[in-house]
């Protein structure tokens, strides 16, 4: 039997979940009884530090009343993110929820990882007695975040189908896989009318607090680039980085030597992929100034059509008229200028 602790800190497993229905806990209870008042704060908690710090945060886990309501508050906090209303803040909350259970489970028994990669059906082979841990290369693709150069293919043996990997990488594969289905859930899932009455107060400051953020994002001047001019494949692919979404290089790869063909400095490129939730400064600096030739030999030009429609990130669903008629993402930019100039 898992102990209670183990539940609360994975408060997303499936024995977490059946404990809860277990004890026949009715959606009322948890919203109107007393009894229960530190898991609504604690739920809210939760949101509030996975915006502010990419993080849902510790609490204490030394008694048994602790433990319950640290596990009360996880479908407490997802209910509210859902009345939130806001696919930023989704994503962001995922991601907060994901990076903690990383930072427990690397700390982990490497057969606990191994149970829950079960769990998100991840194909794992681990050999207790050369400490081996083997991931079937499909699910690896899928889940692991190769968006980084060492998580590239190229850059990993494989054997038989398989990819070898570490403990600190499956606990890194396993976060997202958890964020990926926790953003997957949230969207499905529609608002309780329950939960916006009792968490109301609440809900509107998250909304306010998410709404200045963008605001502070949109206030920032973005060098001489005017975002309503950019092709719908850019657009697109920007609001996905900023959303939180798992781009493919592919994708990044063509934002990036697209924005440094309109001559964007590296500081301003980096502002455009600040405001995503999994943003790290440091990381996004490299991969950037490596496209753009400032730390390798070549200046990388953004792809055509062509190629983006290869790669499989041009949205022909979005192309409007003047898309049509272009063969290059920059082409569509200039001739928006063209257009605006012949207005005047």
């Amino acid at each position: 039997m898992v102990e209670l602790k183990t539940l609360s800190k994975y408060p997303f497993l499936n024995v977490s979940k059946d404990y809860v229905k277990e004890n026949g806990l009715s959606v009322n209870e948890l919203l109107d009884d007393p009894l229960y008042e530190r898991a609504r704060i604690t739920g809210v908690e939760r949101l509030d530090n996975a915006f502010k710090n990419r993080d849902v945060g510790n609490r204490s886990l030394a008694t048994e009343s602790d433990c319950i309501m640290e596990l009360l508050s996880y479908p407490i906090a997802r209910m509210i993110a859902v009345c939130i209303e806001d696919i930023y803040f989704k994503r962001r909350y995922a991601l907060g929820e994901a990076i903690h259970a990383y930072k427990n489970l690397v700390n982990e028994p490497t057969s606990f990882l191994i149970d829950i990669s079960n769990e998100f059906n991840l194909n794992v082979k681990y050999f207790e007695d050369t400490n081996k841990i083997k991931m079937h290369f499909v699910d690896y693709l899928h889940n692991a975040p190769t968006r980084y150069k060492e998580w590239k293919m190229i850059n990993r043996g494989m054997k038989d189908g398989y990819i070898q990997i570490t403990h600190k990488d499956l606990a890194r594969i396993i976060q997202e896989a958890l964020r990926a289905r926790i953003n997957k859930e949230l969207d499905s899932k529609g608002c309780n009318n329950a939960i916006y009455k009792t968490f109301s107060l609440d809900i509107q400051r998250i909304q306010n607090t998410v709404m200045i953020h963008r605001k502070n994002i949109e206030a920032v001047p973005i060098g001489k680039m005017d975002v309503k001019k950019l092709p719908p494949c850019i657009k697109d692919i920007l609001a996905a980085i900023q959303a939180g979404e798992n781009v493919p290089h592919a994708g990044r790869f063509a934002v990036v030597s697209f924005l440094n063909s309109l001559k964007l400095s590296t500081n301003d490129i980096l502002k455009l992929f600040s405001s995503a939730p999994d943003y790290q400064e440091e990381l996004t600096r490299y991969q950037v100034e490596h496209i753009t030739g400032k730390i390798s030999s070549t200046s990388y030009k953004p792809p055509g059509c062509e190629k983006m429609r290869t790669y499989g990130i041009c949205p022909v669903d979005k192309m409007d008229d003047l898309c049509k008629k272009k063969r290059h993402p920059l082409s569509y930019y200039k001739a928006k200028w063209r257009e605006e100039k012949d207005k005047k």
